[in-house]
This record gives C-alpha cells, sequence and structure tokens, in this order.
C-alpha cells in the first residue's frame, strides 16, 4: 500500500473500533493472563508481550492505536508482558486453525467455493471432538478467522497438556492413528467406523455375485487376483482400503503446528482482519451451516459508504452477495470492497483533489 492508502486504511479501521459499544466485545477470558499482541500500518513488525488487567484499558489502547492485525496467547502465563523466560506459563487452551491453505485446489477456487470446503473441513472437526472426545458446544467456541478459515478453541479441559499430548490429538484428529504403525484399540472411535466400513464391503460380497467388479469400483483397487471370497489378501486389502475411506470421510485438515503449539498467537473475536476489512466472528455452533462469512463477516460500519479506489491487479469480489469483477482502472465501490481491494494489494484509494 501506499502512504495515502495506509492512512485511509487506518481510518476506516478507527471508524470501526472507535464504535465499539461494549467492552466484552472481544470475549477474551482471563484476560490478565494473555499475552497480547499486534500489528500496525504505519510500523514494521509486531509488537509482543503486551498485557492489560482490565478489559476498558485495552479497549482504550486499541482505540488510540489502532491495530492491523489484533491476537491473544492461547497460553495462560503468570507474567504475560514479560519476555518468554520470564512468562511462567500456567497452562493453554486447545486451538485448532482450519484455513484454505490447506485444501487441496484452493488456488483454483473461487473464494466462495474455497470457504465451502473450509467448513466442509470444520464440521468433520467439531463431529471428532463432540462424537470421540464427547465436548459440549459451551466447552469450545467457533471463530471465523476473517480470511480463509475458521478456528475453534476448546477452553479448560485441555489447559494442562503440553506439545507432545497435544500432537497426539492431532494424530487423532487428522486420521493419522489409522496409519497401522500402532495398533487401534477396538474401542476407538476410528476402530468402530473402520469395521463399519468392512461390515459394507462384506454385504456387498455377500449380496451379489459380481462382488469383485462391484468392490473394484468401490474401492478403486484391481482384484484380478482375488481367487475367492474367504483369499486372506483380500481381507487385508478391504481393511487397508475402509481406512484410507473412513479417514477421508472423517479426518479433519487442520494446520497441525497451530493445535501443537502451547505459546500460540491467535487473532482476537470481532477484531477486524488486517489482509481483508472482515471481521474475525464468533459462530453459534448450531447455527454454522446457515453462516456465510462473506455476508455474517462484513461489518456494518462499512456497508453504506462509497469510496474511489484504482484497481492495480483484475481482481473479484464476493462480499454481501454480489460477484464482481474489476479490470485495471478507477471505480466508486463500497468501503467493504475497497477494503477487500486494497488490503489484499490489489489497488490503492484515490486520493480526491
Amino acid at each position: 500500500m501506499n502512504d495515502f492508502s495506509i492512512t485511509k486504511a487506518k481510518e476506516f479501521f478507527h471508524f470501526y473500533y472507535s464504535n465499539i459499544k461494549d467492552p466484552e466485545i472481544f470475549g477474551i477470558r482471563k484476560l490478565e493472563n494473555r499475552e497480547l499482541a499486534f500489528s500496525f500500518f504505519d510500523k514494521l513488525g509486531m509488537t509482543r508481550h503486551t498485557s492489560f488487567n482490565n478489559i476498558e484499558k485495552m479497549i482504550s489502547f486499541i482505540k488510540e492505536n489502532i491495530p492491523q492485525h489484533f491476537y491473544y496467547s492461547s497460553a495462560y502465563y503468570e507474567n504475560p508482558s514479560e519476555d518468554m523466560d520470564a512468562k511462567r506459563w500456567k497452562g493453554a487452551d486447545l486451538i485448532f486453525d482450519i484455513d484454505g491453505d490447506h485444501i487441496e485446489g484452493a488456488e483454483l477456487m473461487k473464494y466462495s467455493e474455497m470457504l465451502l470446503e473450509v467448513k466442509k473441513e470444520l464440521n468433520k472437526l467439531l463431529l471428532l471432538l463432540r462424537d470421540d472426545f464427547d465436548l459440549k458446544w459451551n466447552d469450545m467456541e467457533v471463530v471465523f478467522s476473517g480470511s480463509r478459515g475458521y478456528h475453534v478453541h476448546v477452553y479448560d479441559i485441555f489447559n494442562d497438556i503440553e506439545s507432545q499430548e497435544r500432537r497426539e490429538i492431532v494424530d487423532y484428529i487428522t486420521g493419522r492413528c489409522t496409519s497401522g504403525e500402532f495398533p487401534l484399540n477396538p474401542k476407538n472411535k476410528w476402530s468402530i467406523r473402520i469395521e463399519g466400513k468392512m461390515n459394507q464391503f462384506k454385504e456387498m460380497i455377500d449380496s451379489d455375485k459380481k462382488w469383485k467388479d462391484k468392490l473394484e469400483k468401490e474401492i478403486g483397487v484391481d482384484l484380478r487376483g482375488i481367487r475367492s471370497k474367504k483369499d486372506p489378501k483380500l481381507k487385508e486389502i478391504l481393511y487397508h482400503e475402509a481406512g484410507k475411506i473412513t479417514k477421508k470421510e472423517y479426518a479433519s485438515m487442520i494446520d497441525e503446528p497451530v493445535t501443537i503449539d502451547i505459546h500460540r498467537l491467535i487473532r482476537t473475536p470481532n477484531s477486524l482482519h488486517g489482509k481483508s476489512g472482515l471481521k474475525v466472528v464468533n459462530i453459534n455452533p448450531e447455527k454454522i451451516d446457515s453462516f456465510d462469512p462473506l455476508l455474517d463477516a462484513v461489518p456494518h460500519e462499512f456497508k453504506d459508504a462509497m469510496v474511489e479506489v484504482r484497481v492495480t491487479k483484475n481482481t473479484k469480489l464476493e462480499l454481501m452477495g454480489n460477484f464482481v469483477e474489476f479490470k485495471e482502472g478507477n471505480y466508486s465501490m463500497p468501503v467493504y470492497n475497497a477494503l477487500f481491494t486494497v488490503l489484499k494489494g490489489n489497488g490503492e484509494f484515490v486520493e480526491m483533489q
């Protein structure tokens, strides 16, 4: 961004933050034990090791300094404003991050298509957390990141576990535990799912004379070397394929380092994402399917005013139910489209003469 665009973007962010009325809007639990971190429009790098002992001081700081990005630590510290060696770690929320970067072929998708694929991964994660870990909705918080994905915060239950134990949770969520490296407990939910798939294969074998053709179509494996239904190699092949199919159906493509890291910084709900201008939004977990980030994450403060932008790269926008394409040139557009364009590096605000 050029200097004028930086100034203009900061003005819009200032307008958003200056209109905050509810001091609890950011919902940071145990604020006094968290490290906060900020990136600013007119400063290089990140300001870290910041803390506040009450929400009023934090909001005052935000309104005076206007962050481009606003994070808080998943960890709880005794001395959150000290350097890492002196913070004294007391525990950390369990955090999951699902991002479009991990979706195969996302670079070829429209923004809305990519977000739908990410939501599928989110729903798979939530299914595992609820069914396999027996978590309740009030144990966790689901948040749209403001750009390309979702975060899930799990509170209280896993606070005291460290990185290696969190890695084991990652192995479970990603289905890596089905690889065969370690035997699965038969009561494990993954074992039950794989056994269910094996039973489907058995029904296919028992119900049709052309069972081999049907199986080949189902699993995509050449079975010409299999002579009979009782061939031991058939069971071995089917179990392997049942594991692959089950993993694809249930495993979630999370950003693994985020979950393993016990000092992670995560975006603050109801802050603005500094590369999109969209809100980081808390979502009612029971209404995830109806949540549309391209509608629901657009700040109402940016919906009415128009602003002039010089588009420097051909760009596509899908916000507020409208799909529009802009070629290089000057355009008047709503502030939310303008911020998205400029912050993504596809345009500059135009200084009116």
